[in-house]
């Protein structure tokens, strides 16, 4: 009787852990972790040209392509004498941020 009733518990823990992961889980995904690795030449010819004005003589460490509040942004993450730096585009090429990564 007391091996039944502990198999029941311990099922029970596993669906409450279950459903908690899950939750977990999708509030991540909800906050927009969406982010697409891209190519500087996946970029919009317009968003290209300006990241590669800002960036001119540095090293390109990351391009993404993400979603945020519904609109597309272009994020160029890159090295500027050591220092990791980003620079985040609209789609049609305006500046929306430029700061440490």
């Amino acid at each position: 009787m007391n091996k039944k009733r502990i198999n029941r518990w311990m099922m029970g823990v596993v669906v409450v852990m279950g459903t908690i992961s899950l939750i977990a889980g999708c509030a991540v995904f909800e906050k927009g972790d969406n982010a697409e690795k891209i190519s500087m030449d996946q970029l919009p010819l317009v968003v290209k040209a300006a990241a590669e004005k800002e960036t001119a003589g540095c090293k390109i460490i990351e391009v993404e392509k993400e979603l945020k509040d519904g609109k597309v942004i272009y994020a160029v993450t890159y090295d500027e004498k050591g220092k990791e730096m980003e620079i985040e585009y609209s789609e049609d090429g305006t500046l929306l941020f430029k700061g440490p990564e």
